[in-house]
Protein backbone atom coordinates (compact mmCIF):
# COMPACT_ATOMS: atom_id res chain seq x y z
CA UNK A 1 0.00 0.00 0.00
CA UNK A 2 1.58 3.18 -0.87
CA UNK A 3 0.27 7.25 -1.24
CA UNK A 4 -0.29 7.55 -4.97
CA UNK A 5 3.12 9.87 -6.81
CA UNK A 6 0.04 12.10 -8.02
CA UNK A 7 -0.87 12.69 -4.29
CA UNK A 8 3.24 13.00 -2.61
CA UNK A 9 4.12 16.45 -3.37
CA UNK A 10 1.57 18.24 -3.67
CA UNK A 11 -0.79 17.83 -0.79
CA UNK A 12 0.48 19.33 3.05
CA UNK A 13 -0.21 15.77 5.12
CA UNK A 14 0.87 17.28 7.98
CA UNK A 15 -2.40 18.72 8.50
CA UNK A 16 -4.09 15.70 8.60
CA UNK A 17 -1.53 14.02 10.72
CA UNK A 18 -2.21 17.15 13.39
CA UNK A 19 -6.00 16.74 12.83
CA UNK A 20 -5.73 13.28 14.16
CA UNK A 21 -2.99 13.69 16.63
CA UNK A 22 -5.15 15.67 19.12
CA UNK A 23 -7.37 12.84 19.77
CA UNK A 24 -5.81 11.57 23.16
CA UNK A 25 -6.90 15.85 24.08
CA UNK A 26 -10.35 14.35 23.70
CA UNK A 27 -12.14 12.62 26.31
CA UNK A 28 -16.21 11.53 25.52
CA UNK A 29 -16.44 8.84 22.31
CA UNK A 30 -18.41 11.61 20.50
CA UNK A 31 -15.70 14.06 20.14
CA UNK A 32 -12.96 11.10 19.79
CA UNK A 33 -15.49 10.12 17.03
CA UNK A 34 -15.69 13.75 15.56
CA UNK A 35 -11.89 14.40 15.40
CA UNK A 36 -11.61 10.72 12.89
CA UNK A 37 -14.30 12.74 10.59
CA UNK A 38 -11.96 16.15 10.68
CA UNK A 39 -8.74 14.23 9.59
CA UNK A 40 -10.66 11.87 7.32
CA UNK A 41 -12.15 14.97 5.51
CA UNK A 42 -8.97 16.88 5.50
CA UNK A 43 -7.34 14.19 4.02
CA UNK A 44 -10.79 14.07 1.41
CA UNK A 45 -10.44 17.58 0.41
CA UNK A 46 -6.36 17.82 0.03
CA UNK A 47 -7.02 14.67 -2.38
CA UNK A 48 -9.42 16.37 -4.42
CA UNK A 49 -7.19 19.37 -4.56
CA UNK A 50 -4.08 17.47 -5.65
CA UNK A 51 -6.20 15.26 -8.11
CA UNK A 52 -6.89 15.55 -11.39
CA UNK A 53 -9.99 13.42 -11.34
CA UNK A 54 -11.63 15.92 -8.31
CA UNK A 55 -12.49 12.59 -6.63
CA UNK A 56 -10.87 10.60 -3.76
CA UNK A 57 -11.09 7.37 -3.74
CA UNK A 58 -10.76 4.32 -0.65
CA UNK A 59 -7.51 3.71 -2.49
CA UNK A 60 -6.61 6.76 -1.86
CA UNK A 61 -7.89 7.78 1.48
CA UNK A 62 -6.61 4.70 2.60
CA UNK A 63 -2.75 5.17 2.36
CA UNK A 64 -3.15 8.54 3.64
CA UNK A 65 -4.42 6.93 7.07
CA UNK A 66 -1.71 4.50 7.21
CA UNK A 67 0.84 7.19 7.21
CA UNK A 68 -1.08 9.24 9.85
CA UNK A 69 -0.54 6.66 12.87
CA UNK A 70 -1.47 8.76 15.71
CA UNK A 71 -0.48 7.50 19.45
CA UNK A 72 -2.69 5.45 21.24
CA UNK A 73 -4.96 4.58 18.31
CA UNK A 74 -6.06 0.99 18.92
CA UNK A 75 -6.96 1.96 22.70
CA UNK A 76 -9.30 4.84 20.86
CA UNK A 77 -10.58 2.98 18.65
CA UNK A 78 -11.42 0.38 21.16
CA UNK A 79 -13.09 2.90 23.31
CA UNK A 80 -15.27 4.38 20.46
CA UNK A 81 -16.13 0.83 19.76
CA UNK A 82 -17.06 0.14 23.33
CA UNK A 83 -19.12 3.78 24.02
CA UNK A 84 -20.14 4.91 20.73
CA UNK A 85 -20.19 2.14 18.03
CA UNK A 86 -24.17 1.77 18.25
CA UNK A 87 -24.79 5.40 17.63
CA UNK A 88 -22.51 6.20 14.29
CA UNK A 89 -24.14 6.32 11.26
CA UNK A 90 -23.99 8.13 8.24
CA UNK A 91 -20.79 9.90 7.19
CA UNK A 92 -19.66 9.16 10.71
CA UNK A 93 -20.06 5.35 10.18
CA UNK A 94 -18.34 5.91 6.47
CA UNK A 95 -14.85 7.33 7.51
CA UNK A 96 -15.15 4.77 10.78
CA UNK A 97 -15.25 2.11 8.10
CA UNK A 98 -12.42 3.85 6.28
CA UNK A 99 -10.24 4.73 9.54
CA UNK A 100 -10.80 0.65 10.80
CA UNK A 101 -9.62 -0.44 7.18
CA UNK A 102 -6.15 1.15 7.81
CA UNK A 103 -5.91 0.23 11.13
CA UNK A 104 -6.45 -3.05 10.52
CA UNK A 105 -3.75 -2.95 7.57
CA UNK A 106 -1.72 -1.51 10.08
CA UNK A 107 -1.69 -4.55 12.51
CA UNK A 108 -1.36 -6.77 9.31
CA UNK A 109 2.05 -5.50 8.66
CA UNK A 110 2.96 -5.56 12.06
CA UNK A 111 1.98 -9.26 12.17
CA UNK A 112 3.89 -10.57 9.29
CA UNK A 113 7.07 -8.46 10.42
CA UNK A 114 7.00 -9.98 13.95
Amino acid sequence: MFIFQRLRGECPWPSAQAEIGIINAYKSPRDKMACIVRCCETIENLIILASERGAASADDITPVLVYANPLALLSNIQYIGAFYANQISGIEAYWWTQFTSAVEFIKTLLSQNL
